[in-house]
């Protein structure tokens, strides 16, 4: 087969991939499971989940705020890979970590606002702190709280940082594009990725 033929198959193949993944129904984000992405990183399903323990009483904002960056420097308790459907600190056992710390890549195949819902953390002692590629979106929040971000196409880092206080429940968090006039559906850790780099011997 000459050059110009196997350039027209090539072609022909890239479009039908192309027109494959941008279904009508998916919101424009794709799930970790069905999907194999071709990248220089090394994408699996699942968000990192870091478990800490904060011994305040009280959670104030400027604490969120600044959870993030802080936690990031700070040792954890456990860390794991967490491939579950709820923002929840189930996956870290039988530890004593009351702040959990996600950290994922969401995959867009279109830029646009979605609108961003979390709901958790009615207490004093409780709340959520989120960053899109590194921006804040949610510096201090409780309660419900709806925002809207601003996703590229391809890779979005994912920061989520939450604090339990007691018997509460998952932080539950549900998206859409903005301008949609479908019901939000839920965004969890099972359909984030994470990058699984190679590690030497220890």
């Amino acid at each position: 087969m000459n050059q110009t033929k196997l350039m027209a198959v090539a072609l022909c193949a890239a479009a039908c991939v192309t027109t494959t993944v941008f279904a009508e129904d998916d919101f424009g984000i794709e799930s970790a499971s069905p999907v194999t992405i071709a990248d220089p990183v090394n994408p699996q399903p699942g968000m990192v989940l870091s478990g800490y323990k904060n011994s305040n009483r009280s959670v104030n904002a400027n604490w969120l705020k600044d959870s993030i960056p802080t936690l990031h420097k700070a040792p954890a308790i456990k860390t794991v890979i967490d491939k579950s459907e709820a923002f929840s600190l189930k996956g870290l056992g039988n530890t004593e970590a009351n702040v959990g710390m996600w950290s994922g890549f969401l995959k867009c195949k279109r830029a646009g606002a979605y609108t961003i819902t979390l709901s958790g953390g009615k207490t004093i002692s409780d709340g959520y702190s989120v960053r899109v590629n590194g921006k804040p979106i949610i510096a201090a929040g409780k309660g419900q709280t709806g925002v809207d971000a601003l996703l590229k196409v391809g890779w979005n880092k994912v920061e989520i940082v939450c604090r339990f206080a007691g018997r509460s429940g998952p932080l539950s968090v549900v998206y859409k594009p903005k301008e949609s006039l479908s019901d939000a559906r839920p965004l969890t850790p099972a359909m984030l990725f994470h990058d699984q780099k190679p590690e030497e011997d220890w």
